[in-house]
């Protein structure tokens, strides 16, 4: 069985990762699969927006490494780092539709640097989100302590990063990190819904509205202003901008088409 399921219903592609034995501990087909998956999308008008969650009760326990494998190769750690859980959070970034994260249980490692990438978060009463790496003398990586500090704040993440802390659902929510809590029997309807709003939605506006986020991040008031302007003349130049504008004024609700 395939360590990554993925299905397409409409502009919406969900990918599950599918090894619940392990909590879907991120294996190195997992993570290809995702790529590959990933790299088409950037090429593939047909999806409008991407789903991924887990299968069983976890979402993703981290990367799959057994004590033996870690001490024989860590010489080489920073090689596979960057080759592995970085090209996967920066697919996430880079890809220029919405991506939406099913939490259904512990999200720890690498799995939390999926969430974080992630733009629309989702996750079930049960969900954990574990920042653990100092209980064995390792630190933040998969792009955490980044996207966690421009979220939580530096005194949040500096706790949590060096405590080893964890953090439940609603906390996560509090703090900004999850759009909604639900029922864990309702997360996939939930989630799937929301995913299919944003794959009808006005896929290019989407794409630009997230990459004018992710500058702001970093970017001084002035590049954002220049950034904004820049990015509305390319909306107002697409077709769901006209239809939206036409649909505005007949009261009606917009078809986009997503371009």
């Amino acid at each position: 069985m395939s360590d990554l399921l993925v299905t397409r219903d409409g502009g919406l592609l969900t990918l599950t990762l599918n090894r619940p034995d392990r909590l879907n501990a991120l294996s190195t087909e997992m993570r290809e699969a995702m790529l590959v998956e990933l790299s088409a999308e950037l090429h593939a008008p047909s999806v409008r927006a991407v789903l991924i969650t887990g299968s069983g009760r976890g979402f993703c326990s981290g990367a799959d490494l057994e004590l033996d494998t870690i001490l024989a190769r860590r010489e080489h750690i920073e090689t596979q780092i960057l080759g592995g859980i970085n090209r996967v959070v920066q697919a996430f970034r880079d890809l220029p539709i919405p991506v939406v994260a099913a939490v259904n249980g512990p999200a720890a490692g690498a799995g939390f640097s999926m969430v974080l990438a992630s733009d629309i978060v989702i996750a079930a009463k049960s969900a954990k989100f574990h920042l653990s790496f100092a209980r064995i003398g390792a630190v933040l990586d998969g792009g955490a302590s980044s996207l966690l500090t421009h979220r939580i704040g530096a005194s949040r993440t500096t706790a949590l990063a060096m405590l080893g802390g964890s953090m439940d659902a609603e906390t996560a929510k509090d703090w900004g990190l999850v759009h909604e809590v639900t029922d864990d029997e309702a997360l996939l309807d939930t989630a799937t819904a929301l995913a299919k709003r944003l794959a009808a939605g006005p896929t290019v506006a989407l794409g630009l509205i997230k990459r004018e986020i992710a500058a702001a991040q970093s970017a001084s008031l002035d590049d954002t202003l220049r950034l904004e302007a820049a990015c509305q003349s390319k909306a107002f130049n697409t077709k769901d901008f006209e239809e939206g504008v036409r649909a505005f004024g007949e009261n009606r609700k917009p078809n986009f088409l997503g371009r």
